[in-house]
């Protein structure tokens, strides 16, 4: 149990029951606290959406598929003020029915817990922007309603760890949280719940072929770790997520023991996908999950972002050999990475348009290099040009592209086009989340206009895994952003990309080594720009060539900082712990 919520809204339905409004949608539980007769039975039902009547529309918790209305009932023992709470379960909602009380209710009887993993809080974010400070704290509200143990789906009608969405979070639960533990944990879950391929028409239904064995070969991964159903063998968009959080476990927290315990089943996982690859594309899959307009409506290719998820898999199980000292594999699969990236881009690159056909599609390249060098402030471009011409110059993403479309935009040239997206006003944009759909969760086909507000309705309400935009906002409007060849944050790359945009930002990030923070603000024509690097850590910095620097009140042409990297708007120079005070004008 972690916070207490008062009601902020109470009123009557035609049936005579009551409802209660919190506000906001959590997972959690109801805080009864009443003075009834011996004997009343009091049930209360939850729910994340109300109908045209002002009742409430359960539907998106999972009613038609489970048959079952949140529920929970009490029996007044009738002696005095009672104070109650449910114990082992939680509830994901916004509203409660009560009912079967002898009197009018008031605000004070019902309260609601939230509830969720007693993780520790490690990052923070603020910056002078209303759209982006909201959008930050809705991702926090709805991942917190969704680690229970495990990183669920939602809070009701499932609870499920599926693997895509699992990879898909980690990055921004990590900027915010610290989840070290969490994570080793829930790859413990992935491992002992993988078994043999068996037959069965859900397979077949999911990639759309016939099924295929790996000699019945252990070690394989079901899309849901563990859970309540197995779901099918692991796609290979979904079970990337055996390669994905070990190697992620280990640059956030500087965790070799992830690779040294998880290596075999990263290593068999490339494999396996690799035996379903046909000239090194591979073409089953799921998708770019939850799209507007819901999954009828993906645009990327299938086959474009399950290549893509490979050729990342075999790039990390690459540099896991070389962190692991395992010579032959990083030889193997340095070539193997190689032979998928010229598939990759000899398949799906339109070397005229310098696109690969979709918003996501041209984000998951550039995000994992699989862009032709040089070409990718063209390929971003493509991005913008497809955002303005087909989309109201707003993203269309499932979860996939919107994790990496804010740098594939702002770290390739367009940063004004990913400022104008992220804080666009009306509709096909973030804001009509709440301006129109009342939305404090995400939901899972966000409601960024009114056709994906339609749709969205008849799904849950409470998806982090279109969150995945948060890690935008620490890498590239702080700009921290952990380096391979320190992990751990041990070296830390600074570098924000949106400093023209907005008058603030501020943040920080706890890492092994201590607390790394990154403020700037706009003054004057001027930027001031601090940071702090932690004991035992360095930076990797980079700031703009051809500006007159100050760092510390001295400038930065007399200084000593080494030059590791030149690019053509950026030097980065390598600066030891300390804290900086940097003037750039």
């Amino acid at each position: 149990m972690q916070e207490t919520i008062k009601p902020v809204k109470l009123w009557q339905t035609p049936s005579g029951s009551w409802i209660f409004d919190f506000g906001v949608n959590v997972a959690g539980i109801p805080l009864l606290e009443v003075e009834q007769p011996q004997g009343t039975r009091l049930k209360m039902r939850m729910g994340e959406l109300l109908n045209p009547d002002r009742t409430i529309d359960f539907s998106t918790t999972g009613v038609a598929a489970t048959g079952v209305i949140q529920t929970d009932e009490y029996i007044c023992a009738g002696k005095r003020k009672e104070r109650w709470t449910p114990r082992f379960t939680y509830h994901g909602f916004r509203y409660i029915e009560l009912s079967g009380m002898k009197d009018n209710p008031e605000l004070s009887w019902l309260k609601v817990v939230t509830v969720y993993t007693d993780v520790e809080k490690c990052g923070s974010f603020e910056c002078s922007d209303s759209t982006i400070n909201h959008l930050h704290k809705m991702a926090i509200r709805t991942m917190l309603s969704n680690i229970h143990g495990l990183p669920t789906d939602c809070p009701h009608r499932e609870r499920c760890g599926w693997l895509g969405d699992a990879h898909a979070v980690f990055p921004f639960e990590n900027y915010n949280y610290s989840m070290n533990n969490f994570w080793m944990k829930y790859m413990e879950d992935i491992s002992s719940s993988s078994s043999v391929f068996l037959r069965n028409t859900l397979h077949q239904k999911l990639y759309n072929s016939e099924f295929y064995f790996a000699d019945k070969q252990s070690g394989i991964p079901f899309m849901i770790s563990p859970g309540r159903r197995l779901c099918g063998v692991a796609s290979p968009d979904w079970g990337t997520a055996v390669v994905q959080i070990p190697w992620n476990i280990y640059i956030y927290y500087g965790n070799k023991e992830a690779l040294d315990i998880y290596y075999d089943k990263m290593k068999l996982w490339v494999n396996h996908v690799a035996n379903l690859a046909e000239n090194h594309i591979v073409p089953y899959g799921l998708g770019d999950w939850c799209p507007p307009g819901g999954n009828s409506n993906i645009d990327c290719p299938i086959p474009l972002s399950s290549t893509a998820f490979h050729y990342h898999d075999v790039d990390l199980l690459t540099q896991s050999a070389v962190v692991l000292g395992k010579v032959n594999d990083a030889i193997r699969y340095t070539t193997l990475r190689d032979s998928i990236k010229t598939a990759f881009i000899e398949k799906f690159y339109d070397k005229e348009s310098h696109t690969y056909g979709s918003q996501t599609a041209n984000s998951m390249a550039l995000d994992y290099g699989l862009v032709p060098v040089g070409e990718e402030n063209a390929v971003s471009d493509a991005i913008a040009y497809n955002m303005k011409e087909q989309h109201n110059n707003f993203f269309h993403t499932g979860i996939f592209g919107l994790g990496n479309i804010g740098k594939a935009l702002s770290r390739y040239g367009n940063p004004q086009i990913a400022w104008n997206a992220f804080t666009k006003k009306g509709e096909y944009s973030f804001s009509w989340m709440w301006e129109k759909a009342d939305a404090t969760t995400l939901w899972e086909i966000l409601p960024t206009s009114t056709a994906s507000m339609s749709v969205g309705m008849k799904a849950s309400l409470n998806h982090p895994m279109q969150a995945i935009y948060d890690v935008w906002f620490y890498e590239d409007i702080l700009g921290i952003r952990p380096d391979v060849s320190g992990p751990g944050f041990k070296i830390i790359r600074f570098n924000p990309t949106m400093t023209s945009y907005m008058e603030w930002a501020k943040g920080s990030v706890e890492s092994p080594y201590g607390t790394i923070s990154s403020s700037w603000r706009n003054e004057q024509g001027k930027l001031n720009w601090k940071i702090r690097i932690p004991a035992n850590s360095s930076g990797l910095v980079a700031l703009p060539a051809n500006k007159k620097i100050i760092v510390n009140n001295m400038r930065l042409s007399s200084l000593s900082y080494p030059v590791v990297e030149e690019s053509e708007n950026y030097v980065w120079y390598h600066f030891p712990s300390g804290l900086y005070n940097m003037i750039i004008e």
